[in-house]
């Protein structure tokens, strides 16, 4: 009985639900087919067989693909045909069909069908001779048929042997497990094999006539399907590799795309950084606010750009994350110390809450997190007119962090909360707002970088007029007491001597105009050859190597390192370059060397510098 109030629901069934409802049963509106009315229906053989060909190369690898993916169903079906001969053998032994002799003529096949799957599934070079290994399994199979046929001398078992070759060619035509004359040379060979063999035994042509149209329709079915099969196949490895080689193009296109601007813009921080110095000087201060906004404006475009190829590094995976332990107060004192003076120009109250307590590790990426925290933290400086901001990183459970970039902003409303993660979108305010400069593409990269970091989460806590409460989910490492000082690096580098090696001749000169501005002696070289000649001609060790990574002429920053280590011994080094360079290629430089990414900022620049030569 049921209680007042209540009622039973029904759980709903699809199936069910379908077929009860009157549109089930009712007629089409229009016949079926009828768009195919105007089409002419072609049967050519020509098309029929007609199988796209490939050059050398593209066969190689479209059979190399096939057979990676053939390898585990040709296993199993190895197995599977063990298992059925097994069967059959024990079955006739234990209704009396066969004599012992006879079975044992069956077990043979049985071992070789094991001994090919076990080949295939330890072998790691196995993939590479799936043809060979399909071919024999075939060919022995059919071949143990006719022979205990034969062995048995009895043509009433004939009608019982013949249609064992079907399933084989289920084998043989449904898979690409062998190449197409193999197959058609199997199956029409057995066709023919297994009526001489009944014939031999004294079974007439009418006898034979069932066996022989049957084996012969389904080779021709079978050789249609196999052929429309590999057509099928061929065209889609095509276009497969069509969309790779553009995924290619487009890769080296990012690459190079990389290198061409990273480094001109690296040259016009380094020019703007010598022109704000210049313009402190009493005679050019009036043009100080000038070369102010175009610092301010470079320093923007470097971000943006920065910003646009790393989400391409990103998603075409030239750029991995590298996971390591990130102590979360060292990221927080980082972020107040970068983001403190920009916050007070607006007129805001950055708040930021170090860790008292464990949890004080997290795994992640340390320059990639700080990417995503400090373009949330920019975003929400940009957005908020007046007020405050907070970032405190909060336990959330035995293995989690979150990290909490809240503002008393205007907040978001619901119906743009997923644009917002789109790249060249920007609020309203923003775009009526001048003095907060941007392109809209910091989100974007928030949330490319979030969905190649494992284990990381953000959400979006907003309502308008409330502000914006971004959380950024992160995986917890194992505890350790925090680290809550760092030393500022000095900027004194008065006297230095610093040898910079790059080949591009803009950006070096604007690298010694910087380096000359800040008090340092510099001297420059544009290859391997040129780096030689100027440790010739020094008569002083460099106090700091600064070398791009990437040259002409297939040198790289292990060419320099190794020619200046030869000629002075251990010197500081930092390498300043455009390009993404993997965990391979660092682990060949000589330990503490610095690494910095074009296009650096003036302070970032600095610091550096101080870090590599231990100034503090």
């Amino acid at each position: 009985m049921v209680a007042t109030g209540t009622r039973d629901v029904r759980k709903p069934n699809p199936f069910i639900d379908h077929l009860s409802s009157k549109a089930f049963f009712r007629a089409p509106a229009s016949r079926p087919f009828a768009h195919f009315q105007n089409l002419t229906l072609s049967f050519s053989p020509t098309k029929l067989f007609a199988i796209p060909e490939f050059d050398e190369d593209s066969e190689q690898q479209f059979w190399e693909e096939r057979y990676r993916v053939l390898l585990s169903p040709l296993k199993w079906a190895l197995a599977l045909g063990a298992t059925a001969f097994l069967a059959y053998t024990l079955l006739d032994l234990q209704i009396g069909n066969t004599a012992n002799a006879e079975a044992f003529l069956r077990l043979p096949i049985v071992l070789v069908l094991l001994g090919l799957f076990r080949y295939l599934h330890v072998e790691l070079a196995a993939v590479s001779n799936i043809n060979t290994i399909a071919k024999l399994s075939a060919g022995l199979s059919a071949a143990n048929l006719i022979v205990v046929l034969l062995y048995d001398g009895n043509p009433r078992y004939y009608a019982e042997i013949w249609p064992a070759l079907l399933p084989m060619y289920f084998f043989s035509y449904g898979q690409m497990f062998m190449s197409l004359r193999a197959t058609i040379g199997f199956g029409w060979g057995t066709a023919l094999a297994m009526p001489l063999a009944g014939y031999s035994l004294g079974l007439t042509i009418i006898d034979l006539i069932p066996s022989i149209l049957n084996l012969a329709i389904v080779n021709v079915f079978g050789v249609c399907t196999r052929c429309q099969l590999e057509t099928y196949a061929r065209n889609s490895f095509r276009e497969k590799r069509k969309v790779e080689l553009i995924a290619e193009r487009k890769s080296r296109f990012l690459h190079q795309l990389s290198h061409n601007l990273r480094q001109p813009l690296q040259a016009l921080s380094c020019y703007s950084s010598v022109m704000e110095a210049a313009c402190g000087e009493p005679a050019s201060q009036h043009l100080q606010h000038v070369a102010s906004r175009m610092g301010l404006a470079i320093d923007e475009l470097n971000r943006a750009i920065n910003h646009i190829l790393d989400i391409g590094n990103l998603e075409n995976g030239s750029q991995q994350p590298l996971l390591t332990h990130v102590e979360i107060n060292l990221l927080l004192s980082a972020l107040e110390n970068q983001f403190a003076p920009q916050a007070a120009k607006r007129g805001l109250n950055l708040i930021v809450r170090l860790r008292q307590s464990p949890p004080y590790n997290v795994y992640s990426d340390i320059s990639i997190l700080s990417q995503i925290t400090g373009n949330l933290l920019d975003n929400a400086i940009k957005y908020t007119q007046s007020g405050w901001i907070v970032v405190a990183a909060v336990k959330t459970g035995p293995n989690r962090l979150k990290l909490h970039v809240r503002d008393s902003g205007p907040g978001i409303a619901d119906d743009v909360r997923v644009d917002i993660f789109k790249e060249f979108v920007r609020g309203q305010r923003r775009r009526n707002d001048t003095a907060a400069p941007g392109l809209g593409i910091g989100l974007a990269y928030v949330a490319t970088a979030i969905q190649h970091l494992p284990d990381h989460e953000l959400a979006l806590h907003s309502k308008p007029g409330h502000g914006c409460d971004f959380q950024l989910t992160l995986p917890v490492t194992q505890h350790q007491q925090p680290a809550l000082e760092s030393h500022a690096p000095t900027g004194d580098f008065a006297g230095r001597f610093i040898l910079a090696v790059d080949d591009d001749a803009d950006m070096l000169e604007a690298l010694s105009c910087q380096l000359q501005a800040w008090g340092c002696e510099i001297q420059t070289a544009s290859s391997l050859a040129e780096t030689r000649l100027a440790l010739a001609d020094n008569v002083r060790i460099p106090d700091l190597l600064i070398t791009d990574f990437l040259l002409s002429n297939s040198e790289t920053a292990h060419d320099i390192i190794a020619a200046v280590y030869a000629d002075c011994g251990p010197v500081p080094i930092l390498v300043l370059s455009a390009e993404g360079i993997n965990d391979s290629e660092k682990a060949k430089w000589p330990t503490d060397t610095c690494l910095l990414r074009k296009p650096a900022k003036s302070d970032m620049l600095m610091g550096m510098m101080a870090k590599a030569m231990g100034l503090s």
